[in-house]
């Protein structure tokens, strides 16, 4: 059956949403398979525009069975697709979850600092980004400044 899957994924991406869904769907009744055919209808539904109906295939991949990586993309998914519906506090919640049960996972960052700024917390926001920056960069002019930088993400609103 990952051959279903993969060739369901192949479909994806190129475009041909409902016939990578028609694939999946009947996985679905497989309990074995559930999961994971959600998450990737989930996945055609929010690479097609169609956020909304993603939603629900999000959290019903979550409530199944699925590998460290899946379970991250699951979370990350539902919570960027929340955020981009404008459902920002539930957004936050599945970010944190994300960023607890991955917490070397930067990839959740950016996101979560959108949602933050969605929320009012430019703050934090900022300071989440000048820390991801910091960390991850190779730029040496940036990295020059490094301790800089992580003084004032930590009180951005601090005068001298």
């Amino acid at each position: 059956m990952t051959a279903t899957i993969d060739e369901a994924i192949a479909l994806r991406q190129a475009g041909h949403y409902e016939a990578s869904r028609a694939l999946l769907t009947p996985l679905l009744a497989r309990a074995e398979l559930a999961a994971r055919a959600h998450l990737h209808i989930a996945w055609s539904y929010d690479n097609q525009g169609a956020e909304q109906e993603a939603v629900p295939h999000y959290r019903q991949a979550l409530d199944g069975a699925l590998s460290p990586t899946e379970r991250l993309d699951a979370l990350l998914g539902l919570a960027s697709t929340l955020r981009t519906l404008g459902d920002y506090a539930s957004a936050r919640q599945y970010f944190e979850q994300a960023r607890h049960e991955f917490p070397k996972a930067r990839e959740i960052d950016p996101f979560y600092a959108m949602c933050l700024y969605n929320l009012g917390q430019h703050k934090e926001a900022v300071s989440l980004l000048l820390r991801l920056l910091v960390s991850t960069t190779n730029d040496e002019t940036i990295r020059a400044y490094r301790r800089a930088i992580e003084l004032y993400a930590d009180d951005l609103d601090r005068t001298w």
